[in-house]
C-alpha cells in the first residue's frame, strides 16, 4: 500500500509542476515503485536447497534510461536528446554499516523501504533534468509580488501543495476507497451470523482484494500510453541486465538480450506481497470506524513493508516450485509493468551497471554529473556580474563559445548545460584576472574556423582575416599552388588557405611552441599542412608561388604600452617587431626573391599606419588593400614578383 500511496502521490504532485516538467516526470513515476529491489539483494545462503547465484546491485527504470544501486554505489545512466548516454554517479556509507540497529530484521527492512522511496524519487526527478529545456520566461505578476512581499517561491509552494494533494489522493484511493466499498457490500449483505474475528478477516479480505483490483486497473491503464510503454521497455532492461550478470555470462547488449525481462526480486512482486502482507496483518487488528482504519493502516505500512521485505529476501535465495507459486502473481503482473528493450536500451542499462561494478572495486574512481539544462538569461546575468563594467558584453562571447553558436540571436534558444555554466564562470574569473578572453576560452573564432588558442602563440584576430582573404584571391589564380605561410603562429592563415583553396601548403615559425600548436589545429580541422621551425627565412629550401607573412611589427618601446591582456600573456616574440616596426619587413625585402617562383606573389599583414614605410621597402609597387574600419586602414600589401599592373590581380 505504501508503494501505492508514493506512486498516485508523485504523479499527482507532477500535475501541479510548471511547464513541461510534469510530462517527463509522469512517466518517470510509473516505474518508481516497480523497482524496489533495489534493497532486496540478498547474501547467497548455505545449506539451502535450490540456491541460485544473485547480486548486490538492484535497479530502477528512469526517463530514457536505468539507474542501478549496489552495496556503497548509485549511478544512473540516461541516454540525452543528442543521444549521448550520460551517467550520474555517487557513492554512499550503507545504512547496515552505520549501525547493528539498522542489521535487525524487519528495522532494516523499514529502512530499505524508506531509502529506496526517497532515492527513488530523487533519482527520477534527477533524470527528468537532463531533459528539461529551462524556458526564460518571465514572471506573472502574482509571482514577482509573491516573491516580493513574502521571499517564497511561487514554484516551491505549488510543489508542496501538489506533493500534499497527491498524498490524500493516493490515500482516498487505495485506502479509503476500498474501505467504503468494503462497508457498502457488507451493509448490503450482512455478516452478523459469522464470530466477530471472522467478520474482521473477512472485512479486511475484502478489502485487500479491491485495493489489488484498484491497484492492477491502475498499472494496466497506465500501460496504455504510448511513452509508458518506452519506460516499461528501459525496466525490462534493467531485469536483462541484471539477469545476464547473474547467469555468468559476459555483460554485453547480445547476451543481455536473450535474457528474460521477468525478474523474482523486482519491486511489481515486492508490492503484490505487500498487500497480501496487509492483508493478514491488519486481520489481527479488527475493522475499527472508517477514519480509526485509516490511520491504523496508515501507520501499519512502514511494519508491513519491513515484513514483507524479510519474506521476500528469504524467498529470492530459492527457486523451487514452492517459491514460485508464492512470486507467481507478481511475476505474471510483471508481463504488463516491463517490455522487451531495443538494443540502445540495453546500452544504457548494461552502462549503469558497468559503472557500480567499476566503482565498488576501485574506490579512485570520481563521481560524475549530469549534464543539466541552465538558464541562457540566469547565466547571462550571473556572468555579466562576474565580469563587472570592465569587460561588460563579453557574457555574450563567452556564453556563444561554451554553447557553439554563432549569433546573439541563436544564443536565446541555445541549450546551456549546470556544466558548460560553470565552465563558463571560470572563464568569466579568468577574464577577471587580465588573462584575454580567447585563452581563457581555449579557443578562438578565425575566418568562420574554431582554433585552439593558448599562450603558445598570439591570438588569431579579426584583422589577419583579411590577410588570408587575399591570399586565397591570389591562390584561386593558381592551379594546386605551391604557399608558405611564415610567422603561422597558432596556423590561423595557413589553415583558412588550406580549407578553401587545393594547395600545396607549408608553414613556418621560429617558435617550437607555436609549431605545436598549429600542428593541433590543423588536425582539428582536418587539413594537411607542412610544418617546421624556421628563423625566417633560415630553413626554407624550396620556392613557392605564394609567400604569406604576418610579422611581428610592434615597435620595441611600444610593447609596455600595450594592454595588459596581450602585453602580459601573449608571447612578445610574436609582437616585437624592433625599434621601429619594420626589422622583419627589411629582412623579407632583402629575401624573398630568391624562394618566390616566376610570377609568384609576396603578400603582407601591416600594423596601422606602416603601410607607406613597408611598400617603400619593396619600391613602392604593392597594391594596398584596406581594412572594414571607419575611416579604413590599409592592412594588407600585394607584391609580385615584377612591376605590377592594376590588372594583374
Amino acid at each position: 500500500m505504501a508503494t501505492d500511496l508514493g506512486l498516485v502521490a508523485s504523479l499527482f504532485k507532477t500535475k501541479y509542476d510548471k511547464r513541461g516538467r510534469e510530462y517527463c516526470m509522469f512517466m518517470q513515476c510509473v516505474s518508481a515503485f516497480f523497482n524496489l529491489n533495489l534493497f532486496l539483494n540478498v547474501k547467497k545462503s548455505r545449506n539451502c536447497m535450490d540456491k541460485k547465484k544473485t547480486t548486490k546491485i538492484g535497479g530502477q527504470a528512469v526517463l530514457e534510461g536505468v539507474m542501478m544501486r549496489g552495496k556503497s554505489v548509485m549511478a544512473t545512466s540516461v541516454r540525452d536528446p543528442s543521444g549521448t548516454i550520460q551517467t550520474e554517479s555517487q557513492r554512499f556509507v550503507p545504512f547496515s554499516e552505520r549501525s547493528v540497529f539498522f542489521k535487525m530484521p524487519i528495522i532494516r527492512g523499514i529502512i530499505s523501504f524508506a531509502i529506496s522511496m526517497v532515492t527513488g524519487m530523487k533519482t527520477l526527478m534527477r533524470a527528468a533534468e537532463v531533459f528539461s529545456d529551462v524556458a526564460d520566461e518571465k514572471p506573472s505578476k502574482f509571482e514577482t509580488w509573491l516573491a516580493e512581499k513574502t521571499k517564497i517561491n511561487i514554484m516551491s509552494v505549488i510543489s508542496i501543495l501538489g506533493t500534499i494533494l497527491g498524498i490524500v489522493v493516493a490515500v482516498g484511493l487505495f485506502v479509503l476507497l476500498p474501505g467504503v466499498i468494503t462497508d457498502g457490500i457488507y451493509t448490503l449483505f450482512p455478516i452478523d451470523a459469522i464470530t466477530e474475528l471472522w467478520q474482521n478477516i473477512l472485512k479486511n479480505l475484502t478489502s485487500g482484494l479491491i485495493r489489488i483490483i484498484i491497484f492492477i486497473a491502475y498499472i494496466l491503464l497506465c500501460s496504455l500510453l504510448k511513452d509508458i510503454k518506452r519506460l516499461f521497455s528501459y525496466h525490462g532492461a534493467e531485469h536483462k541486465t541484471i539477469s545476464c550478470y547473474e547467469s555468468g555470462k559476459e555483460l554485453t547488449v547480445a547476451n543481455a538480450r536473450e535474457t528474460s525481462r521477468i525478474h523474482d526480486r523486482c519491486g511489481t512482486t515486492f508490492m503484490i506481497l505487500v498487500m497480501i502482507i496487509g492483508i493478514i496483518f491488519f486481520s489481527f487488528l479488527g475493522w475499527q470506524e472508517l477514519w480509526m482504519r485509516m490511520l491504523i493502516r496508515i501507520a501499519g505500512i512502514p511494519i508491513v513493508a519491513g515484513i514483507s521485505y524479510e519474506i521476500l529476501m528469504f524467498l529470492a535465495r530459492f527457486d523451487n516450485p514452492l517459491v514460485k507459486v508464492i512470486k507467481l502473481p507478481g511475476l505474471l503482473l510483471q508481463k504488463v509493468t516491463t517490455r522487451e528493450p531495443d538494443d540502445e536500451m540495453l546500452e544504457v542499462a548494461i552502462t549503469a551497471f558497468k559503472t557500480v561494478l567499476a566503482m565498488e572495486d576501485d574506490k579512485n574512481i570520481p563521481e560524475t554529473k549530469f549534464e543539466t539544462a541552465y538558464s541562457i538569461k540566469k547565466a547571462e546575468e550571473q556572468i555579466r556580474d562576474a565580469l563587472g563594467e570592465l569587460y561588460s558584453g563579453e557574457e555574450f562571447e563567452i556564453l556563444m563559445a561554451i554553447t557553439g553558436v554563432k549569433t546573439r540571436e541563436e544564443l536565446k534558444t541555445a541549450r546551456l548545460t549546470n556544466i558548460g555554466f560553470e565552465k563558463a564562470l571560470a572563464v568569466a574569473n579568468d577574464r577577471l584576472s587580465g588573462k584575454p578572453l580567447q585563452y581563457a576560452l581555449g579557443e578562438t573564432c578565425f575566418y568562420g574556423l574554431i582554433l585552439k588558442s593558448d599562450p603558445r602563440a598570439l591570438i588569431a584576430r579579426s584583422e589577419s582575416e583579411l590577410l588570408a582573404e587575399q591570399a586565397i584571391i591570389v591562390a584561386k589564380n593558381f592551379s594546386n599552388p605551391k604557399i608558405i605561410d611564415m610567422c603561422t603562429g597558432s596556423g590561423s592563415i595557413a589553415i583558412a588557405i588550406a580549407k578553401n583553396v587545393d594547395c600545396q601548403i607549408t608553414a613556418i615559425d621560429i617558435s617550437e611552441e607555436a609549431i605545436e600548436l598549429a600542428s593541433e589545429n590543423a588536425q582539428k580541422n582536418d587539413v594537411e599542412i607542412k610544418f617546421y621551425t624556421s628563423d625566417m627565412f633560415e630553413n626554407i629550401t624550396d620556392t613557392y608561388d605564394i609567400i604569406v607573412v604576418n610579422p611581428p611589427y610592434i615597435k620595441t618601446a611600444d610593447i609596455e604600452k600595450l594592454d595588459a591582456s596581450v602585453r602580459d600573456y601573449e608571447p612578445h616574440n610574436a609582437l616585437d617587431g624592433g625599434s621601429d616596426g619594420l626589422v622583419f619587413y627589411r629582412d623579407i625585402a632583402l629575401k624573398y626573391k630568391k624562394f618566390l617562383n616566376k610570377g609568384g606573389f609576396l603578400i603582407l599583414e601591416v600594423g596601422c599606419g606602416q603601410s607607406d614605410a613597408v611598400d617603400s621597402l619593396f619600391g613602392g609597387i604593392s597594391k594596398r588593400i584596406k581594412d572594414y574600419n571607419t575611416p579604413p586602414v590599409e592592412r594588407v600589401l600585394v607584391i609580385k614578383d615584377e612591376e605590377l599592373v592594376e590588372n594583374d590581380i
